[in-house]
């Protein structure tokens, strides 16, 4: 039996960090199912991300972001891919250590740049300049980084192959819970 048996496996971390992929590869490794907060957020509100951004504000985001990590913190045996600002509540980290292990995936802020520069659906950065970029990730990464930093673990998603990567993770796991 694995040691995190009975607990979901969140990650989390700055967008384009890997997340959704590493996520649903690790759930798939497990053989449990995988669930991203954004895609569930989606379903709940009938509409993208970037819609309700545009139509209600982030605050509107972050309450049904929080309503769906309830729901998720619920299951056993999940892995959870959380949107990069989810972990800046506190409430939300009560239902996440309660309910799993987190493990922060990061990047540097040049592979972050260059991942976002490729999916215009983000709100928090569509329409900027690579510069303006690699700035607001910096100054987000600075306001965020203190609730990353509570993640049980840490690991560097940059351009490592998956498989490799999801064999660290676990080995990684099984050596410290």
């Amino acid at each position: 039996m694995l040691p995190w048996n009975g607990k979901n496996i969140y990650f989390i971390g700055f967008m384009a960090s890997g997340k959704s992929s590493v996520g649903k590869s690790f759930a798939q490794f497990l053989g449990w199912p995988f669930y991203d907060t954004d895609e569930l957020v989606e379903r709940k509100a009938g509409k993208s991300i970037s819609h309700i951004f545009a139509q209600e504000g982030e605050a509107a985001f972050r309450e049904l972001e929080s309503a769906v990590i309830i729901e998720l913190s619920e299951l056993k045996n999940s892995v959870v891919a959380l949107g990069g600002g989810a972990v800046m509540r506190d409430e939300n980290w009560r239902y996440l250590k309660r309910s799993g292990v987190t493990i922060n995936l990061s990047a540097p802020v040049e592979i972050l740049a260059e991942r976002i520069g490729r999916n215009s659906a983000r709100p928090l950065m569509a329409q900027l300049s690579r510069e303006e970029r690699v700035r607001r990730i910096e100054e987000m990464l600075n306001e965020r980084q203190r609730y990353y930093d509570r993640a049980d673990f840490h690991f560097e998603s940059s351009d490592r192959p998956v498989p490799e990567f999801i064999d660290h993770i676990f080995e990684t796991l099984l050596e410290k819970l």
